[in-house]
């Protein structure tokens, strides 16, 4: 009975490990307008709960780059001492740490004038933590992306048709039932 025990933590360990990275889920930076001059990434971030094995999405114009930096370089604009430089259009960065991280663009001009620049806060993964981003993705109190300005706006966006800041995607979906419902699962089928 003590090695079917010492088994049966082990599955229910796995089980719980391999359900919390399966409700992560990806952000684009910007919603559906990306990395872009004309976004405010302050109310962009506003609202939302980014938790350890989320992902955040860079999606931009090839004429626009998306660098990780310090906090110093990124209250100042410059690309001084930069951890990662990245361009291409797109660049996806894996939350793996609670903490604070910085990111700019660092084309003349774009960060300083006061957009191209986000701090994104991530939290460690916890029940009350998947509650508050689940509520923050449902709940109307989300700030809005701002409309462009008509010289500015894309050619490929109609200014009728405002973004969505709410996800289609699946977003913690009570993350404890699922883990528990797994975790009997593995005791009726090791039980048997």
């Amino acid at each position: 009975m003590k090695a079917s025990s010492g088994a049966l933590l082990a599955a229910v360990m796995a089980i719980a490990a391999v359900a919390s990275t399966a409700v992560a889920k990806d952000y684009t930076v910007g919603g559906s307008y990306g990395w872009d001059t004309y976004i405010d990434y302050d109310k962009w971030t506003a609202g939302k709960t980014f938790i350890v094995g989320d992902t955040i999405t860079f999606k931009y114009e090839p004429y626009h780059n998306v660098l990780e930096v310090p906090e110093t370089d990124y209250d100042s604009c410059t690309a001084s001492n930069p951890f990662s430089v990245h361009s291409g259009g797109n660049t996806t960065f894996e939350l793996t740490d609670a903490g604070t991280r910085y990111f700019i663009c660092s084309i003349p001009r774009h960060c300083l004038n006061g957009t191209m620049h986000v701090k994104v806060t991530t939290v460690p993964y916890s029940a009350s933590a998947a509650a508050a981003a689940a509520a923050a993705d449902a709940g109307p109190s989300a700030a809005p992306l701002p409309s462009a300005p008509a010289d500015e706006q894309h050619k490929s966006m109609s200014p009728a048709a405002a973004p969505s800041t709410a996800s289609s995607a699946p977003r913690y979906r009570q993350p404890a039932v699922a883990v528990a419902g797994l975790a009997l699962a593995a005791l009726v089928a090791m039980a048997a």
